[in-house]
């Protein structure tokens, strides 16, 4: 019996980078990027400190429900400033760096933990 079955074949191929395929401008691209690795470093430390959310919704001065959308990945719910807001009511350091280089154009963010003087990393985005 023949092979009937039509080779599969990519609904979509990517660049590698989700935001530039979704069609978002460089600005809007960078401000995401920005907005999620501050996110991401946020839920670092809060895991490492082993808070619960009881804890954060009081440090953070929010509602159980935006706890948990923090905690889920809804960034979308919360402005880069807010995240950075939580940083601070966390008692991190946050840093934003702005730069522009022979070769690259882009933005460094970075949340450390003063009392440990850990740093998660550097972000930069082109």
């Amino acid at each position: 019996m023949p092979n009937t079955r039509k080779p599969i074949k990519p609904g979509h191929i990517t660049t590698g980078d989700i935001l530039e395929d979704l069609g978002l401008s460089p600005q809007e691209t960078i401000e995401a990027k920005v907005k999620s690795d501050l996110w991401r470093d946020l839920l670092v430390h809060i895991e490492r400190r082993g808070v619960d959310q009881a804890y954060l919704k009081k440090t953070l001065k929010i509602h159980q429900p935006d706890v948990s959308n923090l905690l889920r990945g809804k960034i979308s719910k919360f402005s880069t400033g807010k995240l950075i807001q939580f940083a601070v009511r966390l008692d991190l350091d946050v840093r934003v760096e702005l730069k522009e280089a022979a070769t690259q154009k882009g933005v460094a963010a970075s949340i450390s933990d003063p009392k440990t003087r850990r740093r998660n990393r550097v972000l930069s985005h082109a």
